[in-house]
């Protein structure tokens, strides 16, 4: 499987969030409403990143007492979103940003010493080194909503590597043969337009600007 150097990665992930504060930054009281992803206002993305990063510690505090199973199962996933959202209704948009940069940093500061700690999510069992990539990977995807709310844009310094880095969590997550056919492709799709890439496997419409 293709390798992302764990310094890659943990940069990646840094840049992710400090681009969801910079993003945020540049929206007014009055710009929270506004559409970012989807059926999500500007605000509901800041409560969602918030109420992932704590999804992430409280999964590696899973991993942490041996439970590597997922938490939950991927089909809920949009269940699970919903109701988290439901739990911070009276968090303003600022605020969530601010308050998931907290947690975030610190989920961070944890990762090195857990890098190869089996790690359950919703779509299997990776490793937290791995999973850090597809954290890496959401932080910068829910930046450009945020930055696409304020009317700016956004993108990693590394795409190349981002991809690779959420491509072999993926991979592994699967397993058996299609993970291996999936991990194969990685090197592939990650010299081939792959934020672009990304954003359309999320559901975004890339820009020229992006």
């Amino acid at each position: 499987m293709p390798g992302v150097p764990a310094a890659t990665v943990l940069r990646l992930y840094d840049e992710g969030v400090d681009a969801l504060v910079a993003a945020a930054a540049a929206l007014g009281p009055g710009d929270w409403g506004r559409p970012a992803c989807g059926t999500w206002t500007a605000g509901d993305v800041a409560r969602h990143v918030l109420a992932v990063a704590q999804w992430y510690e409280d999964w590696l505090d899973r991993a942490q007492r041996g439970d590597a199973a997922p938490p939950f199962g991927v089909a809920e996933l949009a269940a699970r979103n919903a109701a988290a959202l439901e739990e911070l209704p009276g968090l303003d948009g600022a605020g969530a940003v601010s308050w998931f940069a907290t947690v975030a940093r610190r989920y961070r500061a944890r990762l090195p010493g857990q890098w190869d700690l089996p790690y359950g999510y919703p779509r299997g069992t990776v490793t937290a080194g791995l999973h850090a990539g597809t954290a890496a990977c959401e932080w910068h995807l829910h930046a450009w909503d945020l930055a696409h709310a304020a009317g700016l844009g956004h993108r990693p310094s590394d795409p190349a590597a981002l991809y690779a880095a959420a491509g072999s969590c993926l991979a592994a997550a699967e397993g058996g043969v299609r993970g291996r056919v999936a991990a194969a492709l990685i090197p592939l799709g990650a010299h081939l337009r792959p934020w672009e890439a990304l954003l359309r496997r999320s559901g975004r419409a890339p820009g020229p600007d992006d």
